[in-house]
């Protein structure tokens, strides 16, 4: 793609080309830039290596605008906020993030009366709380086409089972006296399309997941390796690992902040706390970007022990911060570029009428239960069924908020803690076991 993108100065058939290629492969997720939505917006914080001239892709940057033209529409859309942070189905998320388990845990997991006992844990589950008004409509539409149909059209049976005539049929002429229902043959030839995008849309949102925990996995991990290479280098300066610790921990705060939104409301009070320079913590609270503010000061406080350790130390610690920046940078992307638009609303309304049709090709479906009304739990389950599977695409999506940040961030801070420690340790040790009349350079 990038290829011929590069070749439309040449020829306006390379440009046509260009156009139809990118379009068959719109649903890729697996570009070396990232999905198809980079060429058209680039994330803050990654440089989109597939844009490297203006005027060769910016008609091609014009085509992938009108795919995402949805976009637009959300933007315009105006929403309170502070009052969707404050609603039950944020909450019910962050009480829901994942959970490290033990051994017990998995014993637990595993039970063989797993099915029954997560059967009817109804008033547990976030999707169920979250689907209760979607329930409530599907119940409404069934029970009017109930309404319509035994009082205007076929008629009703009480509970001694004894049939009544319609008694409003003579209210409406005959032209609006039609019954209420569907086959269910174009249902059953929508379901598998229908499937087909669910399970795509899971999918990209899971992995979307997978790639946020393995991102910030690998810039804890790439982060505590650097400090434990700078602590057991040989070098003295515990000063200058200690500092190093803590801009260290920015980074890792900062990350947590920027990917946290509203939801982080004590990030000024937590640098102030456990960052022991206070110019620093201002430059950074001060900072545009403060993401890559935390970066400069873990490149100075490499520097300012860079004197007490080789050259080649000194370049395998900045190599290894290499990874976390570009770990970094990753998790912005997800946290800022969602799934394209077009995709996810077209699943969406997809859904949506496939849902709410689905009332009238039920009524002749349970002709055999009292007045049809077995028609109104089976939708309700359904419904449950089918947008949850939506409902649980849309909390992967954004994978962050069901992260456990926090526990994260404080076990990095702990093991950096416990990395100095063992430093001073073996520092003093090594202090009192030097022979007398050495001196001994700190």
């Amino acid at each position: 793609i990038l290829i011929v993108c590069q070749t439309t100065e040449q020829s306006n058939m390379h440009l046509h080309a260009s156009i139809g290629l990118v379009a068959l492969v719109t649903s890729s997720t697996n570009l070396n830039c990232g999905s198809f939505s980079a060429l058209a917006f680039t994330p803050i914080g990654t440089q989109s290596k597939c844009i490297k001239t203006r005027r060769s892709t910016s008609r091609v940057v014009g085509f992938s605008s009108s795919l995402n033209s949805d976009s637009k529409d959300a933007q315009e859309d105006k929403y309170d906020t502070a009052e969707l942070m404050a609603s039950e189905m944020e909450q019910a998320r962050l009480s829901n993030q994942y959970a490290r388990y033990s051994h017990d845990d998995w014993l637990r997991h595993r039970a063989s009366d797993r099915f029954f006992a997560n059967l009817f844990k109804f008033d547990k589950s976030p999707i169920v709380k979250n689907l209760l008004d979607e329930a409530a409509i599907l119940a409404v539409i069934c029970v009017g086409i109930i309404l319509w149909n035994e009082l205007l059209i076929e008629g009703w049976t009480d509970l001694n089972e004894v049939h009544h005539e319609a008694p409003l049929a003579d209210l409406l002429p005959s032209a609006l006296t039609f019954k209420l229902a569907l086959p269910t043959e174009p249902f059953f030839l929508c379901g598998g399309p229908l499937g087909l995008l669910l399970v795509f849309r899971n999918d990209c949102s899971f992995g979307r997941y997978k790639d946020a925990f393995h991102h910030w996995e690998v810039a804890c991990s790439s982060l505590g390796n650097m400090i434990l290479m700078a602590a057991s280098s040989g070098t003295s300066n515990v000063e200058g690992v200690k500092q190093l610790s803590a801009a260290s921990w920015a980074v890792v705060r900062t990350l947590q902040h920027e990917v946290s939104g509203g939801f982080d409301t004590t990030y000024a009070e937590d640098l102030k706390k456990n960052m022991p320079d206070e110019q620093q913590v201002q430059r950074l609270l001060s900072a545009r970007n403060k993401l890559h503010r935390s970066h400069y000061d873990v490149h100075r406080a490499v520097d300012a022990f860079s004197e007490d350790i080789s050259n080649l130390d000194k370049r395998t610690i900045i190599n290894t911060f290499n990874n976390v920046a570009t770990a970094c940078a990753e998790c912005e992307r997800l946290y800022m570029t969602p799934i394209p638009l077009l995709y996810t609303r077209h699943t969406l309304k997809f859904l949506t009428l496939w849902m709410a049709f689905m009332p009238f090709a039920f009524y002749d479906v349970f002709a055999t239960s009292w007045n049809h009304t077995g028609m109104i739990p089976a939708i309700c389950i359904i419904c449950f069924l089918f947008f949850g599977i939506e409902e649980i695409a849309v909390s992967l999506e954004e994978p962050f908020s069901i992260l456990p940040l926090n526990e994260l961030v404080e076990e990095f801070q702990e093991n950096a803690q416990e990395t100095i420690e063992w430093m001073e340790e073996e520092h003093q040790a090594f202090t009192k076991e030097a022979p007398m009349g050495i001196e001994i350079k700190v």
